[in-house]
């Protein structure tokens, strides 16, 4: 008889990491759906298209943060890496925000990535990512 194979339990670094990552994808939804209501009693114009477009771009990323967490389970390598650059990217843009203009929106955000990125660098996060 097969004996049952023992399941290694998710480092701390990893876990930590996807929790913030699955807020910032959840902080981000919300945030772009309240951008959405908006932006919806404005009278239609010709710049309503180059809006909606421009506002690809972080619905993309969002989504791809919320993907990215999901899949942390998995141990794929690639999940990993594509985690790092992300996150590195987003705490850049975070930061070059900050320079503009403080808020607790953009501090929630930048540390948010930054955390997810340095859990995700540490030992324990490259170990647990085998597959």
């Amino acid at each position: 008889m097969s004996e049952p194979y023992a399941v290694e339990a998710m480092p701390r670094a990893v876990s930590v990491a996807r929790i913030c990552m699955w807020v910032q994808a959840v902080m981000g939804l919300v945030g772009l759906f309240l951008l959405f209501v908006l932006l919806g009693s404005v009278p239609a114009g010709p710049a309503s298209g180059a809006v909606l477009a421009a506002l690809a771009v972080p619905l993309l990323t969002i989504l791809l943060i919320g993907f990215l967490a999901l899949r942390i389970s998995t141990r794929r390598s690639w999940v990993r890496a594509c985690g790092l650059v992300v996150e590195f990217l987003v705490t850049l843009l975070g930061l070059w925000q900050l320079l503009g203009s403080v808020s607790l929106g953009n501090v929630l955000g930048v540390l948010l990535a930054g955390v997810a990125f340095g859990q995700l660098c540490r030992s324990p996060s490259a170990t647990w990512f085998d597959r």
